[in-house]
């Protein structure tokens, strides 16, 4: 199987949501996604202290004491969108965006779009740069960046199951080890399982 070029992530999830009209009904021209900070929606909710359950978006998917062990850090807050009413079908795109409260840095951001699009679509449009992941959907990936951004290396990952394709993002604060960062990849595969496990009990 191909990889994910590193620039890819954004501009597959734009291919994969244009290929349903109900995925973007506005027909705007740029998704955000875990790989790109983003201006917050106005459905955003404030930032709220963990409980994860507590905060809108994809952050109720997050097992926040799997993070805080994988990571070692301690993150307190959080804020997602958009939000649901009971009774409410869920959103086709859902964010979530975890930090310290001690700094910019570090940081974990999730992103959740549905698509009608299949796995193959997915797939063909992996190509070299990345590692593949198994027993993680239908297709997954993840890759260690360690471009100036004025960060440290972060921890991109991202998979396709079922109909949804799921982003995450783990960036660490400037000066962290590219290897250490590497080291998390087990930790995170367990944690990107638990989110899309909670999500598709989420869905019924």
């Amino acid at each position: 199987m191909k990889r994910l070029l590193i620039a890819v992530p954004a501009a597959l999830l734009l291919l994969l949501g244009a290929c349903s009209d109900e995925a973007d009904p506005t027909g705007t021209d740029e998704v955000d996604t875990a790989a790109n900070e983003g201006d917050a929606s106005e459905g955003d909710s404030a930032p709220v202290e963990l409980d994860l359950a507590d905060a809108a978006g994809a952050c109720p998917y997050i097992d926040s004491a799997l993070l805080n062990s994988t990571t070692g850090e301690d993150f307190r807050f959080a804020s997602g969108g958009p939000g649901t009413e009971e009774g409410e079908e869920a959103p086709a795109q859902l964010t979530c965006a975890v930090q310290t409260g001690e700094a910019a840095y570090p940081d974990l951001t999730v992103f959740v779009i549905g698509t009608e699009a299949k796995v193959e679509v997915y797939e063909d449009e992996l190509a070299d740069g990345t590692e593949a992941i198994d027993g993680l959907g239908e297709a997954a990936y993840w890759i260690v960046h360690t471009e100036n951004t004025g960060a440290g290396p972060s921890l991109e990952m991202g998979w396709y199951d079922g109909g949804t394709i799921f982003e995450m993002r783990y960036t660490t604060p400037e000066g962290t080890d590219p290897a250490a960062v590497e080291g998390l990849v087990g930790g995170f595969t367990e944690l990107a399982v638990g989110i899309a496990a909670a999500h598709a009990e989420a869905a019924g």
